[in-house]
Order: C-alpha cells, then sequence, then structure tokens
C-alpha cells in the first residue's frame, strides 16, 4: 500500500508543479503585455506632448513674427495713404508750435516704393530746429536728402523811404526734402 500511496504522492506533486509552472507562465504573459501596453501609451502620449510642445512654440512664433510684421509696415507709408503721414506731420507741428506746410509730394512712377516730400518749416529757430530733430528720428523710414534754414527779417519802410530791419524774434525757416519708404 505504500508503494500506491507514494505513487499518488508522486502524480499529485507532478500535477502541482504542472498547474504552478502553468500559473506562473500565464502570469509572466500577462505582465509582458501589460508592459507591452504601458509602453505604446508612454510612447503615444510622449508623441502627444511633443506635438502639444510643437503647436505652442509655433503660436510663440506666429505672434512674433505678427509682431515683427507689424513693426515692419509701421516703419513704411501706404502710398494709398499718405494724408495719415501728413498726418502725423502736422501733430508734430502741433506738439512744438512750428508750422509745417507740405509743398510737394511726388511718387516717382519708376521707384514706386519712394515718395519724395518737400516741407517748409516755419517758427522761431528752436522750433525749427526741434521739428528738424523730430523728422530725423520719426519711425519711418526716412532719408533727408537736403535742409535749407534762412532767417526771415521783417523789413518795413519808414516815411523817409528807409528800410528798417524789425528786431526782436526773427522767424526761421526750412526748406526740407526727404525720401520715405513706401510699402506699395
Amino acid at each position: 500500500m505504500k508503494k500506491s500511496h507514494t505513487i499518488i504522492i508522486f502524480i499529485l506533486s507532478i500535477l502541482v508543479t504542472i498547474l504552478v509552472a502553468g500559473l506562473l507562465v500565464f502570469f509572466l504573459k500577462i505582465i509582458e503585455n501589460k508592459n507591452q501596453h504601458i509602453f505604446v501609451v508612454t510612447e503615444t502620449i510622449g508623441d502627444k506632448l511633443k506635438e502639444k510642445e510643437n503647436v505652442t512654440m509655433f503660436t510663440e512664433k506666429l505672434s512674433e513674427i505678427q509682431l515683427l510684421e507689424n513693426n515692419i509696415d509701421s516703419r513704411f507709408v501706404d502710398s494709398n495713404k499718405i494724408d495719415t503721414f501728413v498726418s502725423y506731420l502736422e501733430e508734430i507741428d502741433l506738439d512744438i508750435g512750428s508750422d509745417i506746410s507740405v509743398k510737394n509730394i511726388e511718387i516717382s512712377p519708376k521707384t514706386k516704393e519712394v515718395i519724395s516730400f518737400k516741407i517748409l518749416i516755419t517758427g522761431t529757430f528752436e522750433q525749427v530746429m526741434r521739428t528738424v530733430v523730430l523728422l530725423e528720428n520719426i519711425p519711418y523710414e526716412v532719408d533727408i536728402i537736403s535742409i535749407y534754414l534762412n532767417k526771415d527779417l521783417t523789413e518795413t519802410t519808414n516815411k523817409e523811404g528807409e528800410k528798417t530791419k524789425i528786431l526782436g524774434v526773427p522767424t526761421w525757416q526750412a526748406d526740407i526734402s526727404f525720401n520715405i519708404l513706401s510699402s506699395n
């Protein structure tokens, strides 16, 4: 009987070993599948994060380009909107107290990118020079061709027919010719 009892224990231990080995292989396969699934999910999340970073960087670059484009556009005068630039000159006129009059505006058919201006500035020497300095430093691309300054002393004739000069604050004039870049 001992022999049959030993055989039964042997068979049961073999069955338990096979069952434990089968369960071990089953759990290892489950773990392997979970690892592959986690790897795929992690890779997908990484791709999505990179895509999100690229979209964020693209929108930042797009806004930078838009700001740069606006900055560049603000440095050119639109030839269809020259009146806006003349209004800008009149604002300079009001701020300083000088008198700016536009004598000539010319758009050359050869070079449509350049608008030629001729203006006359009158006022005290300080007002004229401040206007010239502001004109040189306006936020447009200005190329000053010539500046002619002259002092206008007012003369009157007395009873004997002699001309006399009125002293006081003399009026200064500046004839300025300059080119400004156009966006058209």
